[in-house]
């Protein structure tokens, strides 16, 4: 299978990042990304990453930077030589739809929307549309998407030896960390780490707790709408979230879940995964 990955390929951009580094774990040099997220690659600079958006964790630097065809690429598409047409971010990047549209069947060219917003791209119905943030749409081209831990950063072996992670979304004075090896091991060595929604309900921190081996302290997960995050262990939150109200000790519950979220982590919440949910969906769209 061939994909080109339409992007801006200019700035960090979580769902984007997330999607493409699945992709080509899967499918390798067949997922052409153009532009270049230079980022994602391990050639990029590290102190160029580290003054990106998120200080250039977690998804920056992740991929081999493998020879990759970039060339010839309005040819390509005049002559179909790609099976998908994915665009990364549809309202940063749209290059080329009016075109790919008038060669490509609609279930051929896919766009995604990262934002936080519910709003709704005007090439919606014209495609197929995976969106981060749903609240209550429905509609048969319209597919739920989500973050997702990069396969190759999943670490549950950092003993535990406190039970709250320092750094809170609630409190911006305890970002204190300035490069991932820090930032991860505060959640590696923590039994839980506080998240909440912010302007949306996806964030890749809840990722970045679960990738270490930390459960979820998500206040607020009951109000999650059911088709936005859609693959994330909603329940399993809310059972933790029930057992500390009950003021059930944090060990203790720990102990008990631990084993039963990282499972579920490494089966359902990392890149490769949801690559191949991403890919499942396409290919069973008519």
């Amino acid at each position: 299978m061939k994909i080109l990955f339409l992007t801006k390929g200019d700035h960090v951009d979580y769902q984007n990042d997330c999607l493409l580094i699945g992709l080509r774990e899967m499918l390798g040099a067949d997922v052409v990304d153009y532009n270049k997220q230079l980022h994602n690659y391990d050639t990029y600079d590290p102190v160029a990453a580290s003054k990106l958006y998120g200080k250039g964790m977690t998804v920056t630097r992740v991929l081999p930077d493998i020879d990759i065809d970039r060339t010839d690429i309005t040819s390509k598409i005049k002559n179909k030589y790609y099976d998908y047409i994915v665009y990364g971010h549809i309202w940063r990047f749209s290059g080329y739809l009016k075109e790919i549209l008038s060669i490509y069947p609609k279930n051929k060219v896919v766009a995604i929307d990262g934002e936080d917003e519910v709003n709704i791209h005007p090439s919606y119905g014209s495609l197929l549309y995976f969106k981060r943030e749903i609240d209550g749409m429905r509609h048969s081209n319209l597919f739920p998407i989500a973050f997702a831990m990069p396969t190759s950063k999943l670490n549950f072996n950092t003993p535990k030896t406190q039970d709250i992670a320092y750094i809170t979304p609630l409190d911006r004075s305890t970002y204190i960390y300035n490069n991932e090896k820090d930032y991860y091991a505060d959640y590696g060595r923590s039994r839980f780490g506080l998240t909440v929604k912010k302007a949306g309900w996806d964030c890749m921190r809840h990722y970045e707790i679960l990738g270490n081996g930390c459960i979820p302290y998500f206040p607020d997960i009951e109000r999650c709408p059911a088709n936005t995050m859609a693959w994330f262990p909603k329940r399993l939150c809310a059972s933790v979230l029930d057992l500390i109200r009950d003021k059930v000790p944090l060990e203790k519950i720990y102990d008990e879940y631990s084993e039963v979220f990282r499972n579920y982590t490494a089966n359902q919440l990392t890149t490769i995964k949801l690559a191949e949910k991403f890919l499942d969906s396409i290919n069973s769209a008519k």
